[in-house]
């Protein structure tokens, strides 16, 4: 069961009166995850928001590379093709009293990357449909609830781009981007 107390734990819910609180927390659930195990993918269609109770879980992209392979046979031959590489980068680490899956709260509903749990995890689930039904009914919570999860996605926003300047700067020793 889940109680005002578990919702209370994220800063999304801030400003939404006791009420408010309970009404989320009627259409929430928790889920227990086991180390490695996967909550969603990238691309998948996107149906709840979580949050992090306990625990703490990875998201990830994949980055796909093609690359030319050569082979040379006897002396005289060369056979030639491409292959699409494929690596999963970790992008955030969510802890406990963060949320994820945001996309699923926000059109088109595709999630952005994919969300793995790096040790035993507790999450607290809310089904999107459910919270966009307790936000139409009531414009002002739907209001806070965006206002603080667009401070939520921007800071993820800023900290990825962040991330990946950093990258590939080490990769490709840049050290000024240009427009």
């Amino acid at each position: 069961m889940v109680t005002n107390d578990l919702v209370k734990r994220f800063s999304v819910f801030s400003k939404v009166s006791e009420e408010m609180i309970s009404r989320v927390a009627k259409c929430g659930e928790v889920l227990d995850f086991d180390p490695r195990q996967r909550v969603f993918a990238e691309g998948d269609i996107a149906t709840a928001l979580y949050g992090v109770l306990e625990g703490e879980v990875e998201l990830s992209i994949m980055v796909r590379d093609r690359i030319l392979k050569t082979e040379i046979k006897y002396e005289e031959s060369l056979q030639s093709r491409i292959e699409t590489i494929e690596k999963s980068i970790v992008v955030d680490s969510i802890a406990a009293g963060e949320i994820f899956g945001w996309s699923a709260m926000i059109p088109p509903g595709v999630l952005t990357s994919t969300a793995i749990c790096s040790a035993p995890t507790r999450l607290l689930a809310l089904p999107a449909r459910d919270l966009k039904a307790l936000f139409d009914a009531d414009i002002h919570l739907g209001f806070f609830f965006m206002e603080e999860l667009s401070q939520i996605v921007s800071n993820r926003l800023r900290n990825r781009t962040r991330r990946l300047i950093e990258s590939w700067g080490q990769a490709f020793a840049v050290n000024k981007i240009e427009n």
